[in-house]
């Protein structure tokens, strides 16, 4: 809740710090071990729509790498398709984030599956899910894995929620975005289909449906119009200013060699008639 102050300015909203206490547990409960398998990702497991899923990533890492490009980062990395695992006795609790981030640029070879209990091994300091499939579960079940995980930043994105021109369920939403505050809490800090800041790479994740189906873009700004290029688009756009700057270089040549032949012209013009003048 904020508060004015002495002078009467509003303070900055503040709240006590949180964390999961579990207490008055039976001695049963208190001594079972954990089930993890309900978490278990097996290497054979099936995505639902994977050839949009793939169309989505493959247009979201270009135009990522492009953004990159244009700040000039170097210690970065962005990637897809490695699995995170964090419990060190269970390797199939783990998540496959569509797309992750990393803070610095790990050394080749990439490991196979990324163990948060291994040197070099660290959470993604952003991840995208796409969500498909028993979407409930997993409304439910990422935010918790990626809270365990130590992702400070998750997006959820909803690409049937995106598309439907009227609401498929009352909680079902775009875009949701979920941010570690400084005590561990995961917040959910965003549930809409409007543009959401995304502090791993300071710009905005936008929702464009314009398409076949719905599609995620990087914009500067909260302005959804002032989009970073695919990599392929902007290396596109860079060949057509190259090539209209050289057109209008050789129209500039052209329109000079034609000016100085008409100089030639006329002085030439002007010498016989200084000639003629002279024999007379």
């Amino acid at each position: 809740m904020t508060s004015p102050n002495r002078i009467g300015f509003p303070l900055t909203p503040r709240r006590p710090p949180r964390a999961l206490v579990l207490r008055d547990l039976s001695p049963e409960e208190a001594g079972a071990a954990i089930d993890w398998s309900g978490w278990y990702l097996p290497d054979d497991a099936e995505r639902p729509d994977k050839a949009e899923r793939s169309e989505v990533v493959r247009l979201l890492s270009s135009v990522v790498a492009q953004l990159a490009r244009e700040r000039g980062w170097v210690d970065w990395y962005a990637g897809t398709g490695h699995p995170f695992a964090w419990v060190r006795g269970e390797p199939l609790v783990r998540v496959l984030p569509d797309l992750y981030v990393l803070d610095h640029r790990p050394l080749p070879p990439l490991p196979r599956q990324w163990q948060t209990w291994l040197p070099g091994h660290r959470p993604p300091r952003f991840a995208l899910e796409m969500v498909s499939g028993d979407w409930r579960r997993v409304y439910e079940d990422a935010p918790a894995k990626y809270w365990q995980l130590g992702c400070p930043e998750l997006l959820l994105f909803d690409p049937e929620a995106a598309a439907a021109r009227a609401p498929l369920a009352e909680e079902r939403v775009p875009l949701q975005l979920y941010r570690r505050d400084a005590d561990g809490t995961y917040l959910r800090v965003h549930a809409s289909g409007d543009p959401v800041r995304i502090e791993a790479i300071d710009a905005h994740l936008v929702v464009l449906k314009d398409g076949p189906h719905p599609m995620l873009r990087v914009a500067r700004s909260s302005r959804a119009t002032d989009l970073v290029p695919a990599e392929e688009e902007a290396l596109r756009a860079e060949g057509e200013a190259r090539a209209l700057e050289q057109r209008a270089r050789v129209a500039e040549q052209r329109a000079r060699s034609a000016a100085e032949a008409r100089v030639r012209e006329l002085e030439a013009r002007v010498r016989d008639l200084e000639a003629r003048v002279s024999r007379r």
